[in-house]
């Protein structure tokens, strides 16, 4: 009895602080602002974050290897950050590509809302992402033929290979992570180029990079396994299961640790010696709660040291995440983008 007394409290009072949570987030445009932002959010801007933290991270690679390693650069170049527009815009094309595909699961997995509910149209979105794509190969064939091969590649990888037969890579459990690691290492590649000739300094350098970005990238597939395998699709998870999913993607961001270590690479390596912990205590829990804790938080710290190199970055991160929060607690009433995560 005073057991189920206590849990009623507890439960209670769990209710009590959600309820004062929902009111912290309050601020709603009205619904005539925010529809037509559902043309933009269809690019899933909040995975621009480790689009832009792989391919900044080649680009800040470039000058390590250099002896330049870049610590509080204010300055703005001009040409780079149109690079990197233009790379958004093609990710995000892809990004559109996935949720067409992928409509049943998100539906399933209660997430991305835009096109499985009909928001947007799938006709339409599809041609938005055909053109996005289109546009940014030209800009970079103007550029550079290796920069348009370059991107070309990471279309073809994550646009279609990833996501239309014969291929469809991401219900495939390794060629799934295989496909994000091989789009992680174009991406780390791409932001090179924007600072100086490729070399073979790029392909070592890349490594301990590849380590992290495929941990980060197995562990995603974690939280969808419910939903994925209702329809069917054999991703890393659902294959293997969460604890091999866990100490995979453990021992792969150990040996991103070490192999930065040995490459002096301070950027990858710092935020990871942070990271750690977290990989440690879900080896212990093996629960999705501390899965995404991982995955959110160690995104965050490799942000933040590459932020210490280009401060203006905080910036861009800062706008698309409020921007991203008010948008969707204005559209579904739905915190998100969000580090808090509830415990079930």
């Amino acid at each position: 009895m005073l057991k189920t007394s206590k849990k009623s409290i507890w439960l209670r009072l769990k209710e009590q602080i959600q309820v004062m949570r929902q009111d912290d987030y309050q601020f709603k445009l009205p619904m005539k602002f925010v529809q037509p932002l559902d043309y933009l959010f269809i690019f899933r801007p909040t995975l621009f974050f480790p689009i832009w933290i792989i391919a900044l991270a080649g680009y800040s690679v470039y000058f390590i290897t250099d002896a330049q390693l870049i610590w509080w650069k204010v300055g703005v170049n001009w040409k780079v950050f149109g690079n990197f527009a233009f790379l958004t815009l093609a990710a995000g094309g892809t990004f559109i590509l996935n949720q067409i595909r992928d409509i049943g699961t998100d539906q399933d997995n209660k997430k991305l809302f835009l096109i499985s509910e009909n928001h947007v149209k799938a006709s339409i979105a599809r041609i938005i992402a055909l053109i996005s794509m289109g546009v940014a190969l030209i800009v970079f064939l103007i550029q550079s033929i290796s920069l348009f091969i370059l991107l070309a590649i990471f279309l073809i990888l994550w646009g279609y290979f990833y996501n239309f037969k014969p291929f469809v890579w991401k219900d495939k459990p390794w060629m799934g992570v295989w496909a994000n690691v091989f789009g992680g290492f174009v991406l780390f590649l791409i932001g090179w180029s924007f600072a100086g000739v490729l070399n073979q300094n790029a392909l070592i350098h890349v490594i301990p990079y590849l380590f992290a970005w495929g941990s980060i990238t197995l562990m995603t597939t974690i939280p969808d396994m419910k939903g994925d395998a209702a329809h069917s699709k054999e991703t890393f998870a659902v294959k293997y299961g969460i604890r091999t999913s866990v100490w995979v993607a453990t021992v792969w961001v150990v040996t991103a640790f070490i192999t930065g270590l040995i490459l002096d690479d301070p950027i990858i390596t710092h935020p990871i010696l942070i990271s750690l912990p977290l990989y440690i205590i879900l080896l212990f829990k093996m629960d999705v709660v501390w899965v995404l804790r991982t995955i959110r938080y160690s995104i965050f710290f490799l942000a933040m040291f590459i932020c210490f190199e280009f401060p203006l970055f905080f910036i861009v991160i800062l706008v698309n995440f409020y921007l991203a929060k008010i948008y969707y607690i204005s559209r579904f009433d739905l915190d998100y983008p969000t580090f808090r995560v509830e415990e079930e």
